[in-house]
């Protein structure tokens, strides 16, 4: 075993057997909750698969690595919303405000998230659960998992399409606001229940249709305000890090993870964006 498998495996083990049990019975749960979400979902995609052939041209569905339950990468299923090979002058990168390689079909379908609908077949597959920590790319989880002490616990389950840190939390512009988001994941993976997973669906529900999140979460009780950093999440902290870091995309090859600095430069100009449907 590899030692970056060695330090996901013990973020996994810090589950307790019942939220094991848990997690272990709602994926079945979740596939076939997915598979009932498809009836009326299929004639939808149908319809923006042909309005995203007609606007734009490339294939309508649009695919992105990303990190899974236990570190595993698998491949991310949506409606493509941008320029047909939009990363491949710059490689990959976070989706800016305004973005210019955003289709104008793709910036109404993305603030209603109808580009996450393909997702459902990932549920289905047994990739992701609908309700759970987003997944991040690979490339970002290199370096986030280097300056965040904790930051893999969130691979301890199955990533979700929504979750309690999308529903209460902005899009990350920092570190620390990659943070919030860990602590907010932390509480659902150690506390994740029926009643939770039936309440962050509800909210979710409401989103779409085009109410505010954090006053879904009020009404639903799973509201989180002024969400606080615990010290142990920032003691890597280091802007004279030299340790290094392999990257998923890369081959392999090493390189010294940016300074704390130098990421939150980069976080700062991008958005990443892990909204849920």
């Amino acid at each position: 075993m590899s030692q970056k498998q060695s330090d996901i495996q013990k973020e996994s083990d810090k589950l307790s057997m019942k939220q094991k049990l848990y997690f272990a019975l709602s994926a079945r749960v979740n596939q076939l909750a997915a598979l009932i979400l498809l009836i009326p979902g299929l004639p939808i995609m149908l319809f923006l698969i042909i309005l995203v052939h007609i606007t734009s041209p490339g294939p309508a569905i649009y695919k992105q690595r990303r990190v899974g339950k236990d570190g595993k990468v698998f491949n991310l299923m949506k409606i493509r919303t941008m320029l047909k090979d939009a990363e491949a002058k710059t490689g990959p990168v976070w989706t800016a405000k305004n973005d210019p390689r955003i289709t104008r079909l793709g910036r109404i379908l993305r603030p209603l998230h109808l580009d996450e609908l393909p997702q459902l077949f990932n549920v289905l597959m047994g990739q992701m659960a609908l309700i759970g920590p987003r997944p991040e790319r690979p490339e970002f989880t290199a370096i986030l998992e280097k300056k965040i002490p904790g930051y893999m616990f969130r691979t301890s389950v199955l990533p979700g399409i929504t979750g309690l840190a999308q529903i209460n939390l902005p899009p990350d512009s920092d570190l620390d606001s990659v943070r919030r988001k860990l602590v907010l994941d932390s509480e659902y993976i150690n506390n994740a229940n029926l009643m939770m997973d039936l309440r962050i669906f509800f909210c979710t529900s409401l989103r779409i249709i085009g109410l505010p999140g954090k006053s879904c979460a009020r009404v639903a009780g799973i509201a989180r305000e002024d969400v606080e950093i615990p010290e142990y999440m920032r003691y890597r902290d280091d802007d004279n890090s030299d340790s290094s870091y392999s990257s998923e995309t890369n081959s392999a090859k090493e390189s010294d993870p940016p300074s704390n600095s130098s990421v939150n430069q980069l976080m700062a100009t991008v958005q990443i964006r892990q909204t849920s449907i």
